[in-house]
């Protein structure tokens, strides 16, 4: 992969805290994280105000124009999911002499890999991280819906904010299960975490919602457990041809309990077939053996674990049944009464 420059244009200064960028809209504050081919910065909006965060590639590879256009690439799958729990794309900045990037919605908060981290024992309970997933499971089926095939779901990529609400974050390496290049091509993109990947993916097989599913087992397999279904040895060969620990027998090796139904244990362990057709057939089947009952909302959308139930605020827009407010109803009455007095009026003159 070549990291020469486009154009004969000078190179773009490395990123630093109080740049002005974007035409001087926003402001670096620090940097958040940093990949192997991209860096995430903290940075305030100068023009609405409030802070984003903007993704840009590493100095190295901002050159390439291939990566250039993964970038791009990524805010295109980018712009056809808009849901509740995943992260927000805003803009795609492209500009001569300066980087290209994404600007996205900051979350205040975690991934899943620090928040299992900080527990007592490395591990989450069935307890605490059922509604959480419930909340994955609505990102990833709205995802599905638009054939969008995440490819590196793992607990890194999934941030849980201050109010308890998840959002999917990274579809950098997301593949189109409508993109007929692929196929045609013969192309074969491995790209993704190998503890996290299916076998599929891992042979650069086209993408299917199969992967998605395995890598969401993957994820429960590792919050439950402290560590993915294979972590050690040879994981390539264990990937392709040896069958994960059973949870409950990994938690007895650390001598810690199991609150995980049964159920639920069996559904996660089918995510992690070597065979995809015995895997879930789809994040809305997976999340049915979770909670039956929340399959069958039309948007299969759930509100954060720590969220409480309130009356909504007023936004000024009127539903079906409060189409008219309050004062309009007080002065139909006045005026129905001031109508009754005329008529009545009108009767005894005109009996007169």
């Amino acid at each position: 992969m070549s990291s020469s420059p486009a154009s004969s244009s000078p190179a773009p200064a490395a990123q630093q805290p109080g740049q002005l960028l974007g035409g001087g809209r926003y402001t670096l504050l620090w940097m958040l994280a940093a990949g192997g081919s991209c860096l995430i910065w903290l940075a305030r909006d100068e023009r609405l105000g409030g802070t984003v965060a903007l993704k840009f590639l590493q100095p190295h590879l901002a050159g390439d124009p291939h990566m250039r256009q993964e970038l791009r690439q990524e805010a295109v799958q980018c712009r056809r999911l808009s849901h509740q729990n995943i992260v927000q794309l805003y803009d795609l900045y492209e500009a001569p002499g300066e980087d290209s990037f994404l600007v996205m919605e900051f979350v205040e908060g975690a991934s899943l890999h620090t928040l299992r981290l900080e527990r007592a024992a490395t591990v989450f309970t069935w307890a605490d991280l059922r509604p959480i997933i419930l909340q994955l499971c609505s990102a990833l089926d709205h995802a599905h819906a638009e054939a969008v095939i995440h490819r590196d779901l793992k607990p890194a990529n999934i941030m849980v904010d201050q109010a308890g609400r998840v959002r999917l974050a990274d579809l950098g390496i997301s593949a189109s299960l409508d993109d007929p290049y692929t196929e045609l091509l013969g192309m074969r993109d491995t790209r993704g975490t190998v503890t996290f990947m299916s076998p599929q993916q891992h042979e650069g097989e086209p993408p299917q919602v199969s992967d998605d599913i395995y890598a969401l087992g993957a994820t429960l397999y590792e919050l439950l457990c402290g560590v993915p279904p294979f972590h050690a040895g040879d994981i390539q060969h264990q990937l392709q041809a040896v069958p994960p620990q059973p949870i409950e027998a990994r938690l007895k090796e650390k001598q810690l309990p199991c609150d995980t139904p049964v159920p639920v244990q069996e559904m996660i362990m089918k995510c992690l077939n070597k065979d995809p057709a015995i895997r879930p057939v789809s994040v809305r089947a997976l999340a049915q053996v979770i909670a039956p009952e929340v399959v069958t909302q039309p948007l299969f959308l759930t509100p954060p674990p720590t969220a409480t139930r309130s009356a909504p605020a007023h936004t000024g827009k009127r539903g079906t049944r409060g189409r008219f407010s309050n004062e309009f109803y007080i002065v139909m009455l006045v005026l129905g009464a001031l109508l009754v007095i005329a008529i009545v009026t009108l009767w005894m003159v005109l009996a007169k």
